[in-house]
């Protein structure tokens, strides 16, 4: 073995992936896929192809091989991945077998020794493992069939299935072996002795070997890539060598060779099939694609029992869910503190000892609780730490929170809170469960550095005897179905959360609008009987003496002035309800164009004339619009109005109209004294006065007109300058079925 090992401060850094070198049992070749010029080869080369490395770097790679397998390369450099099956051919008396991997821009081709077996005897204990494998209902027989399988095929003294719990360490759950052999089973290990860097890379490739761990590591040749100057990285290569602290674990173990398979579920590392031998052991490359095969199929039951025991327990849940479900839509406040109605529903739903309910500093306990305020201070922590779906679990409230007041009262914590900016949320709350862990060796010296070295470096530890530990202030942890209960009925309680405040905006709607209809009805009628009574006086007094006629003629005429403004605002009132609960209704029919603007224009023309001001209308010929001729005088009064009020005596206000694009565009032009640039985004604001103080208007006109104009699907704007007036411009559609005519430019 080349004890020529690297320093390692930290197990989790080693770059396992770049090691420089391979395992001595095969040779491999790096070259550009494109060129097909070796970059590196292993300095063995010659063992396994008669070329040696150095003379082979920087030319083809067709140099080093045969025909046949440059033949099988091309081949499988042009197909997918799926089709690159190893291939043999004999070099000499002794066959060989080529696997083929494409990785960060490089070809790599590993060649072997072909020592497999005859082919039918193995492809017959393939099709038995898979059917006995298929025969399986639970995840304990399943992974207990599997290393028998395992074992059977590749011939290891002691095969073991290892599963990783969520912190990453490591426990035996099935093992096959001689009977005078020492068990592992139930045996735990600790996170760094399957380190982070190499749980990553075990997930993306399936499978490693070591034949014999007493190796000498073959050096790359050149040590890096020519065309990189970077180490090459051989992580999906099975001939990687493997990192010496590994090689060092597995002597202290007494392990000459091993093999291990990935077990992936839902993208995660969950498990290993883990074989190990006290003598050396080759694997053919056959087997190996067996025993791989293998692992992807286990994998893949084991995903889907896992499913079919979250929906069995999802079922069992269903009843439960659903009292609690209704306990919240019975309650008349929060929906959350309605649970508090169910006890034991919400603690025998995810089988919590305790429960807590906090809604904005008010809490609600069931069972043996911390005290409120701790309960408030936990929750405010709890929140902080959920994840991006509001859920938090931990087993151990000490050692992940450091939370000693409810720690003594309670170890494991379970909660869901609301997205709302006031704290609410349920805490399940769990007791203390002593436990005995039988650890493979003490956990707390999974590695240790050693005094007397020159460079010191991290070993692995030495002894791997039954080493028991006892943990408190734990409790058990929540299962993956217990949490998605939790999950489930966060769900239920936002949507009923959301139905409630959508339920109370409903009806603040309808009291606006309720207050809204009753103002108007009581103060349409007075003011009604003010108008109607104006203009009797007038009548009658039209008939008397002169003198008293026009006194009490200007107090009428104040009085109907008075009511037509109230009534005009309780109009513009109703319309700001309706546009703002989005809710105005039009009635489009056909229009003339030049119809509107020749009534907007005979109504206002005395208004106007009493300034000497000119309506002048430009020429419309023929545009129909797709309008509410009501609502749309509507806004043409408004605007014209508008202009009329702003405008000098004597000036004139255009009208015009012109078709484009499917809409009409409609416009009034006026020459007074204009908008300030930083007035002009507040144009169409509620309550908007044009920067007029003392202004008599309700500042509803033009926001009321931009309303009913979008309500006809189109869009007023104004351009302006102080100084130079004004253009108010708005689109209707056209009526598609009316013959359209130009109108002349304004």
């Amino acid at each position: 073995m080349n004890t020529s090992l690297p320093d390692l401060s930290h197990c989790a850094s080693e770059p396992i992936h770049i090691p420089g070198a391979i395992q001595p049992h095969g040779c491999l070749i790096a070259f550009d896929p494109a060129s097909l010029v070796v970059l590196n080869a292993s300095a063995n080369l010659a063992e396994f192809l008669a070329t040696p490395a150095r003379t082979i770097t920087g030319s083809a790679i067709e140099d080093a091989l045969p025909p046949s397998a440059m033949s099988w390369l091309r081949g499988a450099l042009a197909g997918a991945p799926g089709d690159r099956e190893p291939f043999r051919w004999a070099e000499g008396e002794q066959p060989r077998v080529a696997t083929l991997h494409l990785h960060d821009g490089v070809g790599l081709l590993e060649i072997e020794r072909d020592d497999a077996p005859p082919g039918p005897p193995l492809a017959r204990g393939v099709q038995s493992a898979l059917a006995r494998l298929s025969r399986v209902a639970s995840i304990e027989t399943l992974v207990d069939e599997t290393v028998q399988i395992v074992r059977e095929l590749a011939g290891f003294e002691r095969t073991m299935v290892y599963r990783f719990d969520e912190d990453d360490h490591g426990e035996v759950i099935a093992e096959s072996k001689p009977a005078q052999l020492e068990p592992y089973l139930g045996l735990h290990y600790p996170e760094s002795d399957i380190p982070r860097q190499a749980r990553a890379l075990y997930r993306r490739y399936w499978l490693r070997a070591i034949p014999d761990a007493r190796y000498s590591p073959v050096p790359l040749v050149p040590a890096v890539r020519p065309d990189t100057g970077r180490p090459l990285d051989l992580s999906p290569c099975t001939l990687r060598s493997v990192s010496p602290v590994h090689l060092e674990y597995l002597a202290n173990m007494g392990v000459r060779a091993s093999m291990s398979v990935s077990l992936v579920v839902d993208d995660r590392l969950w498990g290993l099939i883990a074989a190990i031998d006290r003598r050396p052991r080759q694997v053919p490359p056959e087997v190996r694609s067996a025993c791989e095969s293998i692992g992807r199929l286990v994998s893949l039951h084991i995903a889907a029992l896992a499913a079919t025991g979250l929906e069995r327990e999802r079922a069992a849940k269903a009843e439960t869910i659903g009292q609690l479900v209704e306990a919240m839509q019975r309650t008349s406040t929060d929906v959350l503190l309605g649970l508090s109605h169910a006890p034991e529903a919400l603690t025998g739903v995810v089988g919590a000892a305790a429960a807590a309910i906090v809604v904005d500093g008010e809490v609600r306990t069931i069972g043996d609780c911390p005290e409120p305020d701790a309960l408030l201070r936990l929750a405010q922590v709890l929140r902080e730490r959920a994840d991006a779906s509001g859920l938090f679990h931990c087993h151990s409230i000490l050692e992940s929170l450091g939370c000693e007041v409810c720690a003594a009262r309670a170890s494991g914590v379970l909660a869901i809170f609301l997205p709302t900016p006031a704290l609410r949320g349920v805490l399940w709350l769990r007791p203390e469960v002593v436990q005995t862990v039988n650890w493979g060796g003490n956990p707390d010296k999974a590695v240790e550095r050693r005094s007397d070295e020159p460079v010191p470096r991290l070993h692995p530890r030495r002894s791997f005897a039954l080493w028991q530990q006892t943990l408190r202030g734990r409790s058990l942890r929540w299962s993956v179905g217990e949490r998605r209960a939790a999950a489930d009925l966060r769900r239920f309680a936002l949507e009923l959360d959301l139905a409630a405040r959508f339920g109370k905006e409903q009806e603040a709607v309808r009291a606006r609008d309720e207050l809204v209809a009753v103002v108007s009805h009581d103060l349409r009628t007075p003011m009604s009987v003010i108008v109607m009574q104006a203009f009797l006086i007038q009548r009658l007094l039209n008939e008397g003496e002169a003198d008293l006629s026009q006194r009490i003629a200007s107090s009428a005429e104040t009085i109907r002035n008075a009511g037509e403004r109230m009534s005009r605002l309780l109009n513009d009132l109703t319309d700001l309800t309706q546009i703002e609960a989005g809710r105005f209704q039009i009635a489009a029919r056909p229009q003339s164009v030049a119809r509107m603007l020749a009534d907007v224009c005979s109504l206002l023309q005395p208004l106007a004339a009493m300034r000497g001001i000119r309506l002048v209308r430009a020429p419309v010929t023929d545009i129909t619009v797709k309008a509410d001729a009501e609502r749309i005088f509507q806004v043409l009064s408004n605007l014209v109005g508008n202009a009329i009020k702003f405008s000098p005596d004597g000036a004139d206000i255009e009208l015009g109209a012109v078709a484009h694009d499917g809409v009409c565009e409609i416009s009034v032009r006026d020459h007074g004294r204009g908008i300030r640039a930083e007035d002009l985004p507040r144009v169409f604001d509620r309550y908007w006065h044009g920067g007029q103080p003392g202004s008599r208007g309700s500042g509803l006109g033009l926001y009321i007109a931009r309303g009913i104009v979008r309500a006809h699907g189109g869009e007023i704007r104004v351009d302006s300058s102080v100084g130079t007036g004004s253009t108010f411009a708005f689109t209707l559609p056209l009526d598609q079925e009316a013959d359209i005519g130009v109108g002349a430019a304004r």
